[in-house]
């Protein structure tokens, strides 16, 4: 009789929480055996936010990494210590409890920003980055459009819906989520914490605040006049942080990834094409693809023109 020799048990996915520069950090772990990747999600995004692109290359055999920011998420919620330099503290970390040699930054938005600080600051550790929609350097007028943007997602926080009915209702009501999917619904659904009377958003508003105020903005315009009365030294300088970037200090292989799409305005595209030449010009071994959609659809969408250029840029990765 054959004997049956059972087949090994397969790794699923698992989330945990380490503590990393003081603060809880909750992680969420796709087990492969190819090149790690480490995904960085959008300012108000959350782990989840990379979920479907996280398989899709967990399915090609990478293992991903995808980590709420401090103040999202299940991660902790401090009253301060916002802004990138925390953000970088946060991410070497992390790096450094799971052993990550040469990873692979996948960025969305706000995470692009962080992922180029640290192939700044620190040119050898990342092997390659990807880099969705964001990172650019932008001109103060332009500043001001994309807070209108954000503006738009900043009116689902701290307000508590009795039913996640409510919640699914007014998102998919939003012009910034151009195509309804189930990827979409469920990323969303995460999206809420149960509390006694309700659901919630999974970040408060003092986080984004914090933020915003850590790059010289507010969510609300007329903050930004009373941070610069209040400490005008501190708001130029600021703004000055995050006007200028050493692209040219970046020496891993870049895939920058721009929505050609609006959002809400004309003329509103959180990375615009002068931005996206400038970063191509500008960081050396960098190459670009313009997508068709906007903001969020470069992110849920199924578009396989993003899929077959993030894939052969991880082929070409294998060569070097």
């Amino acid at each position: 009789m054959r004997k049956t020799i059972p087949s090994p048990k397969t790794k699923k996915y698992k989330e945990e929480t380490i503590k990393t520069n003081g603060t809880q950090i909750r992680v969420g772990i796709w087990p492969g055996d190819k090149q790690t990747i480490v995904c960085l999600h959008g300012l108000s995004g959350n782990l989840y936010s990379m979920k479907p692109l996280a398989e899709q290359l967990n399915r090609l055999g990478y293992k991903v990494f995808s980590y709420d920011l401090r103040g999202r998420g299940k991660s902790e919620k401090p009253n301060s210590g916002y802004g990138f330099q925390n953000h970088i503290k946060d991410l070497k970390g992390i790096l450094s409890h799971y052993k990550i040699k040469n990873p692979i930054f996948f960025a969305h938005s706000f995470g692009c920003m962080i992922a180029l600080r640290y192939a700044i600051l620190y040119p050898e550790v990342a092997k390659a980055m990807i880099l969705m929609d964001g990172g650019g350097l932008l001109s103060l007028p332009k500043r001001i459009q994309v807070l209108k943007v954000l503006k738009q997602s900043f009116e689902r926080l701290d307000v508590i819906y009795p039913e996640v009915s409510e919640y699914l209702k007014l998102i998919k009501n939003s012009p910034l989520v151009p195509r309804w999917s189930k990827e979409i619904e469920e990323y969303f659904r995460l999206e809420l914490h149960k509390t006694d009377s309700g659901y919630v958003c999974h970040m408060p508003g003092f986080v984004m605040e914090e933020e915003l105020k850590e790059m010289g903005g507010s969510m609300n315009f007329s903050n930004i006049i009373k941070y610069f009365f209040q400490d005008p030294k501190r708001v130029i300088s600021k703004i000055k942080e995050n006007k200028f970037l050493e692209f040219e200090k970046i020496k891993s292989p870049t895939l920058i990834l721009r929505a050609t799409e609006m959002n809400l305005f004309p003329n509103d595209d959180l990375l615009p094409k002068t931005s996206f030449n400038t970063m191509l010009k500008s960081i050396p071994n960098s190459q670009g693809k313009e997508i068709k959609t906007n903001h969020y659809g470069i992110l849920f969408d199924k578009i396989k023109d993003r899929d077959d250029t993030i894939q052969n840029f991880l082929q070409e990765l294998k060569k070097i």
